[in-house]
């Protein structure tokens, strides 16, 4: 049985507070993770101030069915909130030695969106082609001025993934794209023959909406133990294949490291093997 752990590193604190501690847990449990990393800024002040407005604006619309999350103070904690919302820093071309680092120890890396989290995350789908076409070339600048090799797997911000995005993605050299979430759906083992980009899918994670796992579970008041029957089991339904849950690092460092740390022991005690991509289950 093989999991993908997919971590979206959005924020300066996913980086410098949540990496350091997964890349340590992941040494003691002989497992690799994956870091999906935004090179810019996590805040667009403009996209935020536009929502605000157009969420006022709407007033008595019927709302979606909300999911069961914590808010953003709950999820980082004040000072973490605050560091990313007043000075707004930038998230992995700020972390250059944590990135070096969780590649050193066998962690897989994608860049996950451009210039800024929340300008992809709102605005993303009204993008020309050129505008795609330069944000992601200056993510992958980015990696290189870290020194990092050129990433293979691109995720969206907020799962806002446009039309345009795989030509754009294969004409970079990408071969993953991680903008699929059905629940429940395991990929294929390795990587598809071809020159097609593969769309790997993620099984696990809260909805509605497509949030982070283990916070979705945290809220549910659901224990490590469920947690682990329920990936298992569901990994046990289709031989050889392959799964996907999703967080962040922030959260599963700080306020769910209880919860995720013992999932993650319990789903190696059922003999789960936690992969960086799908290219490890052939090895």
């Amino acid at each position: 049985m093989h999991l993908i752990v997919r971590f979206d590193v959005d924020t300066w604190s996913c980086a410098h507070r949540g990496m350091p501690f997964l890349i340590d847990l992941a040494s003691s449990l002989d497992a690799h993770f994956s870091f999906m990393v935004n090179m810019g800024r996590a805040v667009s002040r403009t996209m935020t101030l536009r929502q605000g407005l157009r969420r006022r604006l709407k007033g008595s619309s019927p709302m979606p069915t909300p999911s069961a999350k914590l808010g953003s103070v709950e999820r980082m904690g004040w000072p973490a909130y605050l560091y990313t919302a007043v000075v707004n820093p930038r998230v992995g071309s700020g972390a250059h030695s944590i990135l070096l680092r969780a590649l050193g120890a066998g962690h897989s890396l994608g860049l996950h969106g451009g210039t800024n989290h929340g300008e992809w995350q709102w605005g993303a789908q009204s993008w020309s082609r050129q505008r795609l076409h330069a944000e992601v070339a200056w993510g992958l600048a980015e990696f290189a001025k870290a020194g990092l090799p050129r990433p293979l797997g691109f995720s969206s911000p907020g799962w806002n993934s446009p039309q345009l995005l795989p030509e754009v993605l294969l004409e970079h050299g990408f071969t993953q794209l991680h903008d699929r979430h059905v629940p429940g759906e395991l990929n294929p083992p390795g990587r598809a023959d071809g020159d097609g980009l593969v769309e790997l899918n993620t099984a696990f994670a809260g909805e509605p909406g497509g949030i982070g796992f283990f916070e979705n579970a945290l809220v549910r008041d659901l224990s490590a133990a469920q947690l682990a029957q329920a990936i298992a089991t569901r990994l046990q339904a289709e031989a050889d294949s392959i799964g996907m849950v999703y967080d962040h690092p922030v959260f599963c460092a700080g306020k769910g490291r209880q919860l995720f740390s013992q999932t993650m022991v319990c789903l190696r005690e059922r003999g789960v093997r936690l992969i960086a991509s799908c290219e490890e289950a052939g090895k």
